[in-house]
């Protein structure tokens, strides 16, 4: 009625590679949300199988559990009033791509891979993860439906005209020029970052600055969602931060 949503940021109890495990605490967190008239929730970088699983995303047994894991979250969300995305490796092309997989009611609405892969200091991502640009598909079947593929997708509400979503991942925040940079010339009015970004001295600061700014130069509101508890199979240290950011300024986090 007042041209408001309601948007959360999720950061899920997870088990490295324990992808039953991550789909169950995922719905338990989209229950409360739901209980609280939450209409957009997102969920970490690669929520389903945990961000630091290294080698095993050359596992086949992997992905195809991410996949089953997605297909059930899609089933039991089917009576639920609320948008989700929520983070999954997924083989496209002969390549691996670290995605954001959007759904609604049942139904698989887009997959957004990362455009911007770091493999600098702790990051090793090039190792198993492709970028967007390298995309040749731009449809897939995924969890049992065709749905679309690409880092421009954005997400209209058919009931909410002025609330278009744009999706991006993690290392994309922190280039010279974010993918929602685009995305809000063409539209987008709220933007979801799935990440898993370990935490380092000094750059939670940054990362509250670049969140709140972001969300200034796209004039509109910036959700960042990052992993937490049990998110580490190396010696890294996650910190689950969770961000609300609207117009150059953070409501909550």
């Amino acid at each position: 009625m007042y041209g408001y949503v309601k948007v959360g940021s999720a950061v899920p109890k997870l088990r490295v590679a324990d992808c039953v495990y991550n789909k169950e605490e995922i719905l338990k967190l989209v229950e409360a949300a739901a209980a609280k008239q939450v209409r957009v929730l997102s969920f970490p970088e690669l929520s389903v199988t945990g961000y630091t699983c290294a080698d095993l995303f050359f596992q086949a047994p992997l992905l195809h559990a991410a996949e089953q894991a997605i297909q059930e979250i899609a089933e039991a969300t089917k009576a639920l009033n609320i948008f989700l995305l929520i983070g999954a490796p997924i083989a496209v092309d002969n390549q691996m791509f670290n995605c954001a997989v959007a759904l609604y009611k049942g139904k698989l609405l887009g997959i957004v891979p990362k455009t911007h892969i770091p493999n600098y200091s702790e990051f090793y991502e090039e190792r198993w993860f492709a970028s967007a640009d390298d995309l040749l598909t731009e449809e897939i079947t995924y969890a049992g439906q065709n749905v679309p593929i690409g880092a421009d997708l954005i997400f209209a509400a058919a009931d909410f005209p002025a609330l278009k979503i744009g999706v991006e991942i993690c290392e994309d925040l922190w280039t010279a020029v974010p993918p929602s940079s685009h995305m809000a010339l063409s539209g987008a009015k709220v933007i979801f970052n799935l990440s898993a970004s370990p935490e380092a001295v000094g750059k939670h600061a940054y990362l509250r600055q670049l969140v709140a700014q972001q969300s200034a130069r796209t004039i509109g509101g910036y959700v960042y969602c990052s992993a937490g508890f049990g998110e580490s199979s190396t010696d890294l240290v996650f910190a689950g931060n969770g961000i609300i950011a609207e117009n150059g300024k953070i409501l909550r986090e």
